[in-house]
This record gives C-alpha cells, sequence and structure tokens, in this order.
C-alpha cells in the first residue's frame, strides 16, 4: 500500500492571530514530507484586518508563498472584494498556481481569468493528480467588476472530461449543498475540499464514493486528507478525512510578535490623512449618530436614492477631533461591503416596513456574525423617511400614505441582500450592485467633500 496526505485550510478571512500556528504547523509538515500536498480553498483574504486592507491582499498572497502551497482557489473575498485591477494582479507574485475554472475575463466568457488556469496537474508517487478549482457564482458583483462568470457545475463538468488523471481532486468555494450536488453528478472527483459556507466535516462525508472534506472557518482548524493506493491494481483503496484544532497546536516563540507586527504594517500601510475634523463624530449602536446621518447623507448621494436601509452596528467607532487617517476610517467600518440600489414598488416597500416592525426589536441585540457584516451587534435598524404606525397598522413614507403605483429607490448594502431577515428584499427584481468601492470609501469620499480634502 502507498500513501499520500493532502493538508487544505479554507475560510481564514485574514484571522491572522491563527496563522503563527497554522503556518508552523503545516511548514513542519512540508519540511518533512515532500510529497505531501497544500491547498488554501478561498477566501483567505479578508479587508477586515488592516494588514489586508493596506497591501489589497498582496501581503497575504506572502504568507502562502512561504509555504509554499500547491495550488489555491479565490473565494468571494478574492474574486469580488478587490476591484478588477487589485485582483487581476493579486497573484502576480505567487510562489504557487490560482485554479479556477469558471471567471472570466470578460462577460461573453470567451477567455479564463489571466490570474488563473482551470486545473493543474501534479504528479506524486507515480500517481498524476489533477486539481480543478471553481468559486461562488456572485453574478452581479463579477460582472460588475468587469469580469464574468459561469455556473460552476458545467465548468466543472467540462474540465474533468478534458482531463486524464489517477486522481482528481476539487478545490471548491462553492458551499456545502453545491459540494454535495457535485459529488452525485461528477463521480469522476475523488476528493472535494470545500469551504465558502465555513462547513467542518471532523472526519470527512462520503457522497456517490466521493470524499467531501471542510475545516470550518477563520484558522480554527485545519484538514488532513489521507489517500492510500492499491499498488497492485493503482487504484485508491481508501480516503479518509480529519481536522486539526488550531489553538492545540504548539505556539511559536515569537506568535504574539508576529500578530502585532501583521497589524503594525496594516496601521502604517494606512497611515495617510484623509481630513481634519473640526469636532469629534459619534456613533451609537441603538439610535441614529452624526455619523449614521452623515453616512446617510453619503449613501443617497452616491446611488442616487431616496433613502438609506441599514444596521446602526455597522458604524464600529466614532471619528476623532483633528486629524482623520485611513486607517481610522476603516476601523469605522471594517466590513467589506457594497451599496446595493433596490428600486421597489409601493406594494414592496410597504411590505418592507411591515417586516422591519415585526423583527426590529429582535434583531437590536443579536451578534450578527457573516454576510459581509464584522461588527460585535446588529444594532437598531436605520430606516429614515420609512416608519410604522403600529395604531393605524399603516405603512408610511415621510409621515403620508405609500404610492403602491410609485417606484421608490432605496439603498442598502449586501447584508441586508443576502441575509434572509427580510425576505421582500430578495425578491426585488432589479438591483444595482455599486462596487469595487466599499462603504467606507464612500464615507471617505463624503468626508472630503465636506471637511476638505486633506484637511
Amino acid at each position: 500500500m502507498k500513501q499520500w496526505t493532502i493538508w487544505h485550510t479554507n475560510d481564514i478571512h485574514s484571522h491572522l492571530e491563527k496563522w503563527p500556528r497554522i503556518f508552523a504547523f503545516l511548514r513542519e509538515k512540508r519540511l518533512a514530507a515532500t510529497d505531501d500536498l497544500f491547498f488554501d480553498i478561498g477566501d483567505f483574504i479578508d479587508r477586515v484586518h488592516p494588514f489586508t486592507e493596506g497591501s489589497m491582499g498582496q501581503g497575504n498572497v506572502d504568507l502562502l508563498n512561504q509555504l509554499p502551497y500547491d495550488a489555491v482557489t479565490i473565494g468571494n473575498n478574492e474574486g469580488a472584494a478587490l476591484g478588477h485591477a487589485e485582483l487581476e494582479h493579486l497573484y502576480d507574485h505567487a510562489a504557487f498556481p490560482v485554479v479556477c475554472c469558471n471567471v472570466y475575463e470578460d462577460q461573453a466568457k470567451t477567455t479564463l481569468a489571466n490570474f488563473a488556469k482551470p486545473s493543474v496537474s501534479i504528479t506524486k508517487n507515480g500517481e498524476k493528480i489533477a486539481v480543478i478549482g471553481a468559486t461562488a457564482c456572485f453574478t452581479e458583483y463579477y460582472e460588475a467588476l468587469g469580469w464574468g462568470i459561469e455556473e460552476p457545475i458545467q465548468a466543472i463538468k467540462r474540465e474533468v472530461a478534458r482531463i486524464e488523471a489517477d486522481v482528481i481532486i476539487l478545490l471548491s468555494h462553492l458551499g456545502l449543498p453545491l459540494d454535495e450536488k457535485i459529488a452525485m453528478e461528477v463521480p469522476e472527483i475523488d476528493v472535494i475540499l470545500g469551504a465558502h459556507t465555513h462547513h467542518l466535516l471532523e472526519n470527512g462525508k462520503i457522497v456517490n464514493g466521493t470524499l467531501l472534506a471542510a475545516a470550518g472557518r477563520w484558522g480554527e482548524y485545519i484538514g488532513e486528507v489521507t489517500i492510500t493506493f492499491d499498488e497492485t491494481t493503482s487504484k485508491i483503496a481508501a480516503k479518509q478525512a480529519r481536522v486539526h484544532i488550531t489553538n492545540d497546536l504548539p505556539a511559536p516563540s515569537d506568535e504574539a510578535e508576529q500578530v502585532d507586527a501583521f497589524l503594525t504594517r496594516g496601521k502604517d500601510e494606512l497611515r495617510q490623512k484623509v481630513v481634519a475634523l473640526p469636532h469629534q463624530l459619534e456613533h451609537n449602536w441603538f439610535k441614529r449618530s452624526e455619523i449614521s446621518d452623515l453616512f446617510h447623507e453619503a449613501a443617497c448621494e452616491w446611488t442616487k436614492a431616496d433613502t438609506f436601509l441599514t444596521n446602526a452596528g455597522i458604524y464600529m467607532t466614532d471619528l476623532p477631533k483633528g486629524i482623520v487617517t485611513a486607517y481610522d476610517i476603516h476601523q469605522l467600518l471594517p466590513h467589506p461591503l457594497n451599496f446595493i440600489a433596490l428600486s421597489m414598488t409601493g406594494i414592496e416597500l410597504d411590505v418592507l416596513i411591515r417586516e422591519i416592525a415585526e423583527k426590529e426589536a429582535e434583531l437590536r441585540d443579536i451578534p450578527l456574525r457573516g454576510f459581509g457584516f464584522r461588527g460585535e451587534l446588529f444594532g437598531a435598524i436605520l430606516t429614515e423617511r420609512m416608519t410604522f404606525d403600529a395604531d393605524t397598522d399603516t405603512a408610511l413614507w415621510d409621515g403620508a400614505a405609500i404610492n403602491p403605483e410609485k417606484i421608490y429607490r432605496i439603498a442598502t448594502h449586501d447584508t441586508f441582500v443576502y441575509a434572509p431577515f427580510f425576505p421582500i428584499i430578495k425578491r426585488v427584481k432589479h438591483k444595482e450592485v455599486y462596487t469595487p468601492e466599499l462603504l467606507r470609501d464612500v464615507m471617505t469620499w463624503k468626508l472630503k467633500e465636506k471637511y476638505g480634502e486633506g484637511g
């Protein structure tokens, strides 16, 4: 019998406080066994961390280079949270191939994205291994950024039909439900290393003969897959998966210094002055504030909307009197969120206001995680111009009845479109995504406009 091992990470999301232990563990494996394989399955970067924001992900790629990994695929935090030019050049100095078979240079989908290959071939212990990558199909975002994106299953099937290999591995930033579907529809794939939905498969999962493996989120786990070959038949005899808990791994002696250095480098990259404020601008998670009022104005101007729907929890800090830097604004709005403008009929708006009135009390104090939100609490729902009169059971716009025939343009952000808080938002047909600017980029623009560029 002959064995080789795969080590895999996914959805680290720039939780670099975990990286010293992850790297030390994997580097030891890399040095001890040259036949092992190392893969990352996307969302290694997240612009919530100043290190990533300051380097536009280039610093994260440097970290991957230090192992180096054998191949990676991209997640939505690489593909849809960076501008076109930033993603185009993100991997210019990568020491590994990027595999992704469903992102294209143009919306006509004639040429695969220049930074990626649909698959790569690796030979280990005499076996030819094909590694395919695919990422989640965030169509509106990729197209708004000038990329083309293809439905992943058809792209994977085409690539599987094209290649010849003893073992086929899929790096899938698609989520567990889609991984299970792929295992049923494409049985030629031997192992699917999963990501995106932050699922943890501690001992893997066999679906239609395919092994699914995944290591949770935020660097809390490292995945290990062992493949055993029958040397007589040259066929796979066994496939096993397990995970290692990062917090249980030995800490490098300089762990704290490494973590501090990531933050310090990010702060240095973001130290440039944006404005000088005549007074402090305060935030509040539970009601309107000077910051939320200013940002409401900015959002409506940027998107030409009638109002801005958000949760007060997105505003994380005050802005100090005096010099405000890019780092200060990043800390205020650390979320990798974009504006989305909804064109709603009066009937749809009436439903939205009623849904908000029904849920706002229960949402206020929840510790929201995901959907682009990187804060602590959801906070109050801020709904300028939209109110609900419980005594008369009436949804109101500017204190008056809503015109059911009128189209209202409501600005919001990814959290409200992709989270299931208010179902009517998902049903709105016309949505306009504003990329590549994140919320903090628009706040920077507004502060410069109001208080003078550079102070």
